[in-house]
């Protein structure tokens, strides 16, 4: 498959395919202003959990993370970059942005 053809995909995954444009515009936009750049497949990555987040907003279904020293070596950065971007979906538990670090943490390292 194309990126295109998934990206289409996972946008449709979201049940609201111009919100979840949005999201990732605004997740991107802030990522390269952090000096965070995807790569083609990082942004997949990104894009299918914003999806499942939009998802979950809306149906309501939560998680939390029991452990987060997990996410200890996480930057304050990729943090804070999470946060923002988990701000706009309402609905979903704030400890969604440790999840979502992970991604931009990730990203960093190219």
């Amino acid at each position: 498959m194309s990126f295109e053809t998934d990206w289409q995909m996972i946008s449709e995954r979201s049940g609201d395919a111009m919100f979840f444009e949005k999201v990732m515009k605004k997740a991107k936009t802030e990522a390269e202003h952090d000096g965070i750049f995807l790569e083609p497949a990082q942004e997949l990555g990104l894009a299918s959990h914003v999806a499942a987040m939009i998802r979950r907003g809306r149906e309501g279904e939560m998680f939390t993370i029991e452990d987060k020293a997990l996410f200890d070596e996480v930057s304050l950065d990729s943090l804070y970059l999470a946060a923002r971007i988990c701000g706009m979906v309402s609905g979903i538990h704030e400890d969604e942005k440790y999840l979502l670090s992970i991604h931009f943490e990730t990203a960093k390292l190219n």
